[in-house]
């Protein structure tokens, strides 16, 4: 089991044990959502250098060029990429779920100033 799978594990651990309650929990959720998806998003990218320098070196077919069998390789690993890229939308929509909290239900969350009343009689 490689390192980030087991970081991965543990953050997925974190998000079950987040209720609810309060704006603290569902900022921390978020903020770990985007966490997760940042590790993901990582592990693809990784995974698709990998694949696509693996796919590269197999022998092409008979009448194939090896050019042709880097741009399979590339077109291949691609999708990986875009997965990566998926997951980085993750994130962000997850923080953008609590910039939409803040917008929408700022009276629940941020303190009320206190405003200063003038003594007129004074």
């Amino acid at each position: 089991m490689s390192a980030e799978s087991v970081y991965a594990k543990q953050i997925i651990s974190d998000l079950e044990a987040i209720e609810f309650e309060t704006g603290s929990d569902i900022r921390k959720y978020t903020e770990t959502v985007r966490k997760l998806s940042r590790a993901l998003a990582m592990e693809l990218e990784y995974s698709a250098q990998e694949l696509e320098a693996a796919l590269k070196d197999l022998p092409p077919e008979p009448g194939e060029s090896a050019r042709a069998v880097r741009s399979k390789a590339r077109s291949i690993a691609r999708h990986l990429r875009r997965s990566a890229e998926a997951q980085r939308t993750v994130g962000i929509e997850a923080v953008r779920t609590w910039g939409s909290m803040v917008k929408h239900f700022e009276h629940l969350i941020k303190p009320q100033k206190k405003r200063k009343t003038i003594d007129l009689n004074a």
